[in-house]
This record gives C-alpha cells, structure tokens and sequence, in this order.
C-alpha cells in the first residue's frame, strides 16, 4: 500500500474496523514507513490516553439482560429464516464484547471468536511498540526495577525474572492498553526477536495453549490469579521454551 491509501485507513485501523484483507498489507506498510508509523503510533496512544482518563461503567444488569434476550431471539428466528443479522443486533454484539472486556468480566463471545479478538488486541499491541520505537517504559533487567514500577499502575503486578541464562534477555517493561484497561507487559528478547509478555486477570475460558495469527505465535498460560500471553515473531518451539523457562523461574 502507499502513503495516500493508508493515510485515510488510520482512523479505521485504529478504531479496529478494517477487514484482515485491508489490515495486513496496512501493517506491513507501517512497518517501513517513517511517515505513517510514527502516526499511526501517535493516534493509538492518543486512543490509549483517552481510554485510560475515561471512567469505565459496567453494564447495568438490566440492560445486559435485554440485550441477551435480543440475541437469543435473533438466533431462534434465524434458526427458521436464514438472513444477516441486523445492524442493532451487531451493535449489541459489540456492546456485549466490550463490557465483558471493559469490566474484566467473562466474555459472551466464546471460541474461536473469543480467540481471535484476544490475539488481534495483543499482536496490534506487539506491533505498536515497535513502530513507536517505544518498547519500554522502564528499561531494566533487574526484577527489583522492573516489578514495582507497576504498582499503582495497573490492576495486577507481574512478577519480572530476567532469562538472561536462558537465552530470554528481560529488557524491561511497560504499560499498554487492552480492552480499554492498563495491562502490563514484559518485554524480553531472543536474539533478534522481541517477545512482550502481557499479564491479563486469569481467564475463565480455555482459549488454548498457542495459536499463530498472521504471522505470529501466541503462548498461553495461567499462574495463579493471572494469565500470561507471550506474543513473537520467534519460533512456536522458541516461545514453549521461554514459557517453560518463565514458569520454572517464578514457581521456583
């Protein structure tokens, strides 16, 4: 793609509105653009910034309970006609989608569904760090440094091993936004792989151990209260072996 098609994309790409068609080849331009990287950057940490300063509201009981009643309805009627569904009840999909997401609730939207946009969220975040040239908002390999930056900063507190011995440098940590809340993430390497480590509530749902999207692996796994998902361009042999590394390091 060039400049004068991705220029007008930005909103839609940030927004999470393009089709994977459109949103593959918008990515990989970015990559190489130093143009429309650094503003594509800029747009999702004003995007993150506003998220972060707005309040977010948990659904009224009520209401969560109409809009299932409207899906449930829609489902049965299209079991006897079959037809796309309607512009409300996709809006009321996406409602549902980011309240339990927005509330650290489990989500409605289960399997394959529930994957994706799980990976589509953290490899987006992936991505960003590193066309913002922004991989770190506190650059150490020294868990006393990195650990307690987190706290009053997130929801949870990941616990930060470096794997130096491993082959898996920590070279430090930040602060991204999934699903509209600050969710830590550690950042580490292998060789010239950066592989960041999101540290999510635990999930009730088995999403599955790996999954590969467009081009990168995702690792994940539950330790205690919190769920980790490892995201790379790195091997899926190299991302089982940090997370086997991880694990033995922190359950020590």
């Amino acid at each position: 793609m060039r400049c004068d098609e991705v220029q007008p994309r930005l909103g839609s790409y940030i927004d999470g509105e393009l089709a994977d068609d459109e949103r593959a080849p918008l990515l990989d331009h970015l990559a190489d653009c130093p143009q429309c990287g650094p503003e594509a950057a800029a747009l999702a940490r004003l995007r993150d910034g506003i998220r972060q300063a707005a309040p977010i509201y948990r659904a009224p009981a009520a209401l969560r309970a109409r809009v299932r009643a409207a899906l449930r309805a829609e489902t049965a009627a299209n079991t006897r006609t079959v037809r796309p569904a309607s512009g409300w009840l996709a809006y009321a999909a996406s409602i549902l989608l980011a309240v339990g997401v927005g509330s650290g609730g489990t989500l409605l939207i289960t399997g394959e569904q529930q994957q994706d946009t799980v990976a589509r969220e953290l490899i987006d975040s992936h991505l960003r760090s590193l066309l913002a040239g922004h991989l770190t908002d506190v650059a150490s390999s020294d868990r006393h440094t990195v650990k307690p930056w987190f706290a009053g900063r997130s929801e949870v507190s990941p616990p930060a091993v470096d794997l130096a011995g491993e082959g898996f440098p920590l070279v430090g940590g930040r602060l991204d936004v999934i699903g509209g809340k600050p969710i830590p993430a550690l950042v580490y390497r292998r060789r010239e792989h950066v592989i960041n480590l999101f540290a999510l509530p635990l999930s009730r749902g088995d999403l599955g151990t790996s999954l590969t999207r467009r081009g990168y692996t995702l690792r994940h796994w539950n330790e205690g209260d919190l769920g980790f998902w490892a995201v790379s361009d790195a091997a899926p042999s190299e991302l089982a072996e940090f997370e086997n590394a991880f694990r033995a390091a922190t359950n020590g």
